[in-house]
């Protein structure tokens, strides 16, 4: 049976309606705080070229509560070195929030090939990929990340309405990702280096399904964030046929122990996040619009929520300064991208948190005025509904704490789904 509904949930407002289907499986699959989701085997991608795609308008309505009119009085003049905070890159918006916008790929092709995912392809960027749910002949376009050999991390809100009328929720009929992908054409199947991949299996915070996660004003949301296992192909999974995969963290590895300046305001921790996604309104020219892989840089900081859900009083967010939109939900947030070079033994102080490519969220909400340039995440962390320090699985290893710890250890854990011991993890 096929389910109509308008897909308006939490964090995103879609133009468009999607026929997501019920699942009688979520019952006897639905565990104490996620439920989980098997898909049918559909491994058949020349469908791909039929699908029409829709990326989501993430949108925050409310202004933040913080004041930022300390910004207006030097937003157009030039830096002044001596003058706290008033260095900007050319890219800000209203809120005077400093970013750095640009494309994952080379100017010119490399001197020794002539690839064409010579950037993308390699790593760590082919750990991010494009996203795309599908029911019927329509599929939602987001982002994503591999955070184990065939795990990726997501948004919830791109594989799952947020919605308490049905039990379980609703979800599409595939969903796929696609590694490094530098196309927006479906008749090229949006084209990876390594192809096409199939979800297997969906874990999905239950409060996210069931529509009872704190939330302010419905956006946004304490637990937006979502993990898929893949299927193998030929017996291998993506990481055993080249892909990267990112570590991933929890309670805000990196950032700051404490309040810190910003402007002339006061926040709780921040840290400088990558992001690596697919925004529909960005490519490398005028006919490939989200088909490029768009990098943003840009300083997080730690933003207390009051939840207007009835559950919970208040809860965390991150906030960075971003250009991107649409197409780029479920892009994740990364601290120390790159990788860590080699440090002199007379340097003694490489900076107290230097692990490099690690998680720490995914991209789950920005504001409707593209004048604002300010986007948003449910972090990796303990919150009111994942209070864990721990989660280990009967072989007594622990996947981590919080809503990531807890999602992790159900799809990769000993006496859980045991995706670990089937190559899937770490």
């Amino acid at each position: 049976m096929k389910i109509v509904f308008k897909f308006s949930i939490i964090s995103i407002l879609l133009t468009t309606t999607i026929n997501f289907p019920s699942k009688a499986e979520f019952a006897k699959n639905s565990k104490s705080k996620v439920t989980v989701i098997e898909l049918d085997d559909n491994d058949n991608f020349g469908t791909l070229n039929t699908i029409r795609i829709k990326t989501p308008q993430i949108n925050k309505k409310t202004p933040l509560r913080f004041n930022t009119s300390s910004y207006s009085t030097y937003r157009k003049e030039p830096g002044n070195i001596a003058q706290p905070n008033s260095l900007r890159p050319t890219n800000f918006g209203t809120y005077g929030f400093p970013h750095t916008t640009s494309l994952v790929k080379s100017k010119t092709k490399p001197l020794n090939t002539n690839s064409t995912h010579a950037i993308t392809s390699s790593k760590p960027y082919n750990a991010v990929g494009k996203v795309i749910a599908i029911s019927g002949n329509t599929g939602l376009l987001c982002s994503g990340a591999l955070i184990g050999k065939g795990v990726v991390s997501t948004a919830a809100h791109c594989i799952s309405d947020y919605d308490d009328k049905f039990y379980g929720g609703l979800v599409p009929d595939r969903v796929i990702f696609i590694p490094a992908a530098t196309s927006n054409s479906s008749s090229q199947n949006y084209r990876g280096p390594i192809g096409v991949w199939e979800a297997k299996k969906l874990y999905i915070p239950k409060c996210w399904t069931k529509g009872k996660c704190p939330d302010a004003g419905n956006v946004p949301n304490e637990n937006d964030i979502a993990i898929f296992t893949l299927r193998k192909k030929g017996g291998r999974t993506p990481a055993q046929k080249g892909a990267h995969y990112f570590d991933y963290g929890w309670n805000h590895p990196g950032f700051t122990n404490s309040r810190d300046p910003f402007g002339k305001i006061t926040v709780k921790k921040r840290a400088h996040i990558t992001t690596l996604g697919y925004p529909a309104h960005l490519g490398d020219k005028a006919s490939n619009r989200g088909g490029s892989m768009i990098r943003t840089d840009s300083l997080t900081f730690i933003n207390i929520e009051k939840s207007t859900s009835g559950v919970g009083s208040r809860f965390e967010q991150y906030y960075w300064g971003s250009g991107q939109s649409g197409g780029s939900s479920g892009s994740p947030i990364i601290i120390n991208f790159g990788f860590k070079p080699n440090y002199d033994t007379r340097y003694k102080n490489p900076g107290k948190y230097s692990k490099a490519n690690v998680v720490v969220g995914n991209i789950s909400w920005g504001y409707g005025d593209d004048r604002i340039h300010v986007q948003g995440a449910s972090p990796f962390a303990r919150n009111s509904t994942y209070k864990g320090k721990k989660h280990k699985d009967t072989a007594g290893r622990n996947w981590g704490a919080g809503n990531i710890g807890y999602l992790m250890r159900q799809a990769c854990g000993k006496g859980y789904d045991g995706g670990q011991a089937k190559g899937l993890c770490r």
